[in-house]
């Protein structure tokens, strides 16, 4: 397909992309430029995904706003998301996401976070999920192309479910990470991986895996083409809920 055809079809999608794409966006390498004092991004998507047992369509639509002090010491982040999902069954669901992010930037490698977050997913019968956290972070490679780093965070997760008899739980999480960032053919090309593991301190045995891969395909300096992979394992999901989903996305991002 043309190139002037994929467009304004892409365009389209802006007024109808998830936590997927908010927490790649942010590994971007234009999110961690430290010159750069305001930045964001604009993204809508098409996704297929295999989760609990259900065939979906999604249609995914998010905001991705950051800024920083004069100093560029600090660094906040706002991002947002609305899902809309189609199941094989012809039912139809949403799901949101907000995420607050606090960064005190200390020398060129070494960062302090603190964030809060909110989800809704009733595909996976989450009715919410609120959580508070803080941590360093840890730049281990740093040049213009190839970015890495990691991450470990205390986590304090309030969750309440929408099983057949509703739970609710209130726990301590280690949440680590490591990210990747990796850009090839003169900027036209951005490779970005992120993967958490997160157990619970009383019983590392209960813990959550998931590891979100981009590829961004650049016609602009602004404007890209995604194509998304996540994968999530959860060892102890609500009843009826599966340990395992995978989801495939294809977008549109434009950044500022």
């Amino acid at each position: 397909m043309k190139l002037h055809l994929i467009i304004p079809f892409f365009l389209a999608l802006f007024v109808s992309q998830s936590t997927y794409a908010q927490l790649i966006n942010v590994e971007s390498k234009r999110m961690q430029e430290d010159t750069v004092s305001f930045a964001g991004a604009v993204a809508s998507s098409f996704s297929y995904e295999q989760n609990n047992d259900a065939t979906l369509l999604q249609t995914s639509s998010s905001v991705t706003l950051q800024t920083r002090s004069k100093s560029r010491k600090d660094v906040f982040l706002l991002l947002g998301s609305y899902d809309l999902k189609k199941t094989n069954s012809g039912n139809f669901s949403n799901a949101g996401f907000a995420h607050f992010r606090y960064t005190r930037k200390f020398n060129k490698y070494f960062r302090w976070e603190c964030f809060v977050q909110y989800q809704a997913n009733p595909v996976l019968l989450l009715d919410n999920r609120a959580l508070i956290g803080t941590g360093p972070r840890v730049k281990v490679f740093n040049k213009p192309n190839l970015k890495l780093s990691l991450g470990a965070l205390y986590m304090y997760e309030l969750e309440n479910t929408l099983e057949d008899i509703p739970q609710h739980y209130s726990d301590h999480r280690l949440s680590t990470y490591f990210t990747v960032n990796y850009v090839i053919a003169k900027d036209k090309v951005e490779i970005t991986s992120v993967t958490y593991y997160q157990p619970l301190f009383k019983n590392f045995s209960d813990l959550r895996i998931t590891n979100q891969t981009s590829i961004s395909l650049f016609f602009t300096k602004n404007l890209s083409f995604d194509i998304g992979l996540k994968y999530l394992y959860d060892a102890s999901p609500p009843v009826g809920v599966v340990s395992n989903s995978f989801l495939t996305k294809l977008g549109l991002k434009f950044s500022f």
